[in-house]
């Protein structure tokens, strides 16, 4: 990994995303205009330069853009000025008020963003919801392993705050207001991950930010509204597939970043994980979920996930080297990675 970009609601970029989490601060405001089932005003975190009145995909637009320009501003500043590169954009599972047609719109606008000119960018769609920037991930991993591409751009965008998704939301009670027990609050957010083979990041004399040791994705047996509940099948599977080439238990994972967001599916089926590969893991229950900061950023969390970890490395405040992000989408894709802090490796 070797270069970063974020916009969140509490940060315009990566670095000032990861320092207000880090610091603690919280931008969960009530929304000036809207009004949740319980007749309150909706609690929700929201980016606070986007008006108030636009909604869905113009505001995820936005923040993509955002964050990706960031991400081609950090490369220009060192010297990848030419390179075949492939944007995997993770986006939200088919909901009211975001269909097939929507991703596309979205990739289309980010594929006419401006770019460095002998920077050839191609946009790809990836759905998933909340797993699918770690789909996307994977996808990436496989296109350099190839030799597709010389960069591969890792994106994921979310936003909550569109009138069909917030009725459609509240309707099956999973916001967070009064008379609902295990809701959450919907956020938005964006980031973007440049990645590069470790040949191409010689040839173009890019520092490593990180790397990653393993990525896998499966598919949660059981759904949201099974009898026996979650077992957290799917997200042991991925989980063990990663965290499998360790050297336990001299190398087991120090941090680990998630999208747990006050649902308690996320949390039951983190508990099972957590009793299955406890030996992989230095303390399974001191996990992070930046939700409390941003809400719940869907398709953005895993991304915005490796944000953290790598920032936690460069700001010296990691509890160790190895880091797991992990994420669990409601229609059944899970995903985690393990990154690893190349200045340590």
């Amino acid at each position: 990994m070797v270069a970063i970009g974020a916009r969140t609601p509490v940060g315009l970029r990566a670095e000032s995303s990861a320092a207000a989490v880090r610091a603690g601060i919280r931008r969960l405001t009530l929304h000036p205009s809207l009004l949740d089932g319980a007749g309150e005003p909706l609690r929700c975190a929201r980016d606070g330069l986007l008006e108030a009145g636009q909604w869905g995909v113009a505001r995820a637009v936005e923040l993509g853009k955002s964050a990706l320009n960031e991400v081609l501003e950090k490369l220009g500043q060192a010297g990848v000025r030419t390179a075949r590169a492939r944007l995997l954009l993770a986006l939200p599972d088919p909901r009211p008020g975001f269909s097939a047609s929507e991703a596309d719109l979205i990739a289309a606008s980010l594929q006419s963003a401006p770019a460095p000119a002998a920077l050839r960018l191609q946009v790809e769609p990836v759905g998933g919801g909340h797993a699918a920037g770690l789909r996307a991930l994977e996808l990436a991993l496989d296109h350099l392993a190839q030799g597709q591409d010389d960069l591969c751009i890792v994106g994921g965008l979310d936003s909550h705050l569109d009138l069909p998704t917030l009725a459609w939301l509240d309707d099956g009670r999973r916001l967070a207001r009064k008379g609902v027990r295990g809701g959450f609050t919907p956020g938005e957010g964006a980031a973007m991950l440049a990645l590069m083979t470790p040949a191409a990041r010689v040839h173009f004399k890019v520092p490593s930010l990180a790397r990653i040791r393993a990525v896998a994705v499966a598919r949660e047996p059981r759904s949201l509204d099974s009898d026996a509940g979650l077992l957290g099948e799917g997200l042991t599977e991925v989980v063990g597939r990663v965290v499998s080439g360790l050297r336990l238990p001299d190398d087991q994972v120090d941090d680990i970043y998630c999208d747990i967001n006050g649902e308690r599916h996320r949390t039951d089926e983190w508990g099972f994980t957590v009793m299955r590969h406890a030996s992989a893991l230095r303390d399974g229950t001191a996990y992070q979920s930046p939700s409390s900061s941003w809400g719940d950023v869907g398709a953005a969390s895993a991304p915005l996930g490796c944000v953290l970890a790598v920032q936690a490395w460069r700001r010296g405040y990691a509890r160790g080297p190895r880091a797991l992000v992990w994420a669990s989408s409601p229609a059944g894709l899970r995903g985690a990675a393990l990154l690893e802090n190349d200045a340590a490796a």
